[in-house]
């Protein structure tokens, strides 16, 4: 069969869904300038999907440091990648602060998380190694596991029981092969706003052999007295092994950075394909992280606001019998129970009559029959914005019990 129509057979039932799904809840459109109120559909609504957690891409003195500097750089600089010829004195220095804050020997600049993860670790396994790793890790790990030729088990979600069980596993595979054990976790689960379990996992090296990476895109920058992360957090950071850290999070930016031993970084910065093989992170980029680092020292306050209003946002949910699992991080989920089309309807209903956006998640990224709403905080919400969006969920679940959502007739206007 031509590959063409092999993809078009065995996918026509979900690009028929997916075409019905487009520009409403797949890719929708949120305009104009970046704030907790943005255009939907010519709209303003109340957005709860903003990767800034502190923020700084909406803070107007960083945005005109921001436009200085692409003023005088432009995205063109450096060319080529870092090996040949991308190299400069700000990367370096970038590197330096970044191993300062996080209490490593050194640190490798990344010019994007996703494909600098997955590469990392492929980088750092080879096929008489063992992968083990948590169910609810990133895509960006997964794909990186996926690379890896050797062995790899899977762990239940944040489960040491389950985890030890695979270290013995493990274990008995390397004594065989002569390789090492790599463990992935998370410093925070980004869908369900958990910690990893990491004080927990690093005890086990008392009887396991192991090392452990950590990606922690959700808290580095928010999590810890400093925004080290949340190894600081947690108060494990000089055991984490190898440390995953992304911009885009806390600093609302673009890149990454990998921390750990010297000599293990010196070994990424030449054996990491995704680095070594594409464009180095614009100087522009790495000048505005380094304009952040030191704003959020001058600033120290940030993270405790942003604290208190994720704290008042989860306890006023909690308090009105909200299921927001085990989060403690800066993401709250909040979880209803409903069938697809019922989700569907509700989601409909938040943002056509509340003016409320948020990210959401069905089957088969969660339960069955299950709805997450997603809610990312930032100090740029408001208390009236919090009250407002509770209210609002309060009612939608009202009309979800009542049954006012079961018909297909919402879902079907947006078609």
């Amino acid at each position: 069969m031509d590959l063409f129509e092999h993809i078009r057979a065995t996918e026509e039932p979900v690009a028929k869904l997916a075409r019905q799904l487009h520009g409403y809840f797949t890719y929708p459109k949120l305009e104009g300038p970046l704030g907790t109120r943005m255009k939907f559909r010519g709209r303003e609504v109340l957005n709860w999907n903003i990767s800034d957690h502190l923020g700084l891409g909406m803070n107007a003195d960083i945005k005109a440091i921001d436009v200085a500097n692409t003023d005088k750089w432009s995205l063109s600089y450096p060319v080529g990648n870092r090996v040949m010829s991308g190299q400069t004195s700000v990367h370096e220095k970038l590197e330096s602060e970044l191993a300062e804050l996080t209490n490593k020997e050194d640190a490798v600049v990344l010019n994007y998380g996703y494909q600098s993860f997955m590469s990392i670790i492929d980088a750092l396994c080879g096929r008489n190694d063992v992968i083990i790793y948590d169910a609810l890790i990133h895509a960006c790990l997964l794909d990186g596991i996926r690379l890896h030729m050797g062995r790899h088990y899977v762990y239940q979600h944040n489960n040491l029981e389950s985890l030890e069980k695979q270290l013995v596993k493990a274990t008995t595979v390397v004594n065989e092969t002569g390789g090492g054990i790599l463990v992935l976790t998370h410093g925070v689960f980004s869908p369900t706003g958990e910690y990893g379990k990491l004080k927990e996992i690093l005890a086990l090296k008392a009887s396991y052999e192991f090392r452990l990476l950590v990606n922690d895109a959700d808290g580095f920058g928010v999590e810890g007295k400093t925004g080290a992360g949340t190894g600081e957090q947690l108060e494990v950071n000089d055991a984490i092994d190898i440390y995953l850290g992304s911009f885009s999070k806390a600093y609302g930016c673009i890149g990454a950075f990998v921390a750990g031993p010297e000599y293990i970084m010196n070994y990424l910065r030449y054996h990491t394909r995704s680095q070594i093989h594409s464009k180095a992170l614009p100087i522009v980029y790495v000048i505005s992280v380094l304009e952040r680092i030191e704003y959020l020292k001058k600033h120290t306050k940030l993270r405790q606001e942003l604290k208190k209003k994720v704290r008042y946002l989860r306890n006023e949910l909690i308090k009105h019998d909200f299921d927001t699992g085990n989060s403690e991080a800066t993401v709250i989920p909040v979880y209803l129970p409903c069938t697809l089309y019922q989700a569907l309807n509700l989601i409909i209903d938040l943002r056509e009559n509340y003016n409320i956006f948020c990210p959401i998640l069905v089957y088969p990224f969660v339960q069955k029959d299950v709805l997450q709403l997603r809610f990312l905080p930032t100090v740029a919400h408001t208390k009236e914005d919090i009250d407002y969006t509770v209210k609002a969920l309060i009612n939608v679940r009202t009309n979800l019990q009542e049954g006012r959502y079961n018909a297909g007739d919402m879902f079907s206007e947006t078609e």
